[in-house]
């Protein structure tokens, strides 16, 4: 079935299902991060604020791998009532619950340049810092510069809300084997099964992952100079750091490290692979140096700067 056909007919009888609620359908495109464009469908009900959207291009993807129209459609409606049932209430807009729920995010710059236009942000080396609005458990949307008129603060005043909770935020920096024990037990797998699995691996894997509790805009740990301090102590020297994906980092000992160029290789492979491009942070590979975040490239110039400077002093002084 092609595309468009099938977007009509699952419309069609979406509206149909829903039609005792008296939702109105809207389809519309959807900017998600890095520029990904959504093919979505906002579900307006008459009794609420709220309008949950449907991507249509996922829903399609499934249908070619085998679910009916039907099929989708009561899915898509079940899934819809039971958001509805559980949605939390939309806040007020106001200065004051501003600063109890902003809080920062970290976007590749360049992949969102046209979205950066439009919002409060600072610039972290190729990623920039936004500031994002908590709604209920696991809800969140972006702050615009419309919003931040809304809430009658200036964009200085957002970001430094939001940095205020962000370094108040719980993070976790675990080594690669607790994360790999953790979901061990998660799926199931007995206590002393997963210890003696991990006690095999022992130290081939000597990674860390840097994230918050929820794991959620996670990577916005290295926009936090005391949670980078901390895990610098943890881990008892410098470090790389490897963009897993928006949501964590993962952290390598710099000892470790025989070449950078095998990290880059690495995260650009991983990226490309493994990760959604919606969910991409970046293909750069960051030191730090437990002062200072760099690019791992820059940091290498201005290790080279110091020492060519550093040469031409003790050349000179030694005529």
């Amino acid at each position: 079935m092609e595309y468009e056909v099938f977007v009509k007919q699952f419309l069609d009888e979406l509206q149909q299902n829903m039609a005792a609620q008296g939702v109105e359908l809207h389809r519309q495109e959807v900017t998600k991060n890095n520029g990904v464009v959504k093919d979505g469908v906002a579900v307006r009900y008459p009794d609420s604020p709220v309008a949950p959207t449907v991507y249509l291009d996922d829903l399609y993807e499934m249908h070619k791998d085998g679910y009916s129209v039907s099929n989708l459609v009561d899915t898509t409606a079940a899934n819809l009532e039971r958001h509805k049932n559980m949605a939390p209430e939309m806040p007020v807009l106001t200065t004051e619950t501003a600063r109890e729920n902003l809080y920062c995010a970290v976007v590749n710059t360049a992949d969102n340049e046209e979205m950066l236009k439009n919002v409060p942000h600072e610039k972290l080396e190729d990623l920039s810092v936004v500031a994002r609005f908590r709604v209920g458990e696991d809800g969140s949307f972006l702050v615009t510069n419309d919003i931040c008129k809304t809430l009658q603060m200036t964009s200085e005043e957002v970001m430094e809300a939001a940095h205020a909770n962000t370094d108040r935020q719980e993070y976790k920096c675990q080594s690669m084997g607790e994360v790999m024990r953790d979901l061990m037990l998660k799926d199931g797998m007995p206590e002393e099964y997963a210890d003696e699995l991990i006690q095999m691996q022992g130290e081939q894997c000597p990674m860390w992952v840097l994230s918050n509790e929820s794991r959620v805009d996670g990577a916005v740990a290295i926009a936090s100079q005391e949670t980078l301090k901390a895990a610098h102590e943890k881990l008892g020297e410098d470090f790389y750091v490897l963009p897993s994906s928006r949501h964590e980092v993962i952290l390598v000992p710099q000892s470790m490290v025989s070449d950078v160029e095998d990290l880059k290789t690495m995260v650009h492979e991983v990226n490309a692979t493994e990760v959604s491009k919606v969910d991409k942070l970046s293909d750069s590979v960051y030191r730090f140096n437990g002062r200072h975040l760099t690019i791992a490239d820059a940091q290498s110039e201005k290790i080279s700067e110091t020492l060519t400077e550093g040469l031409s002093k003790g050349h000179s002084h030694s005529h």
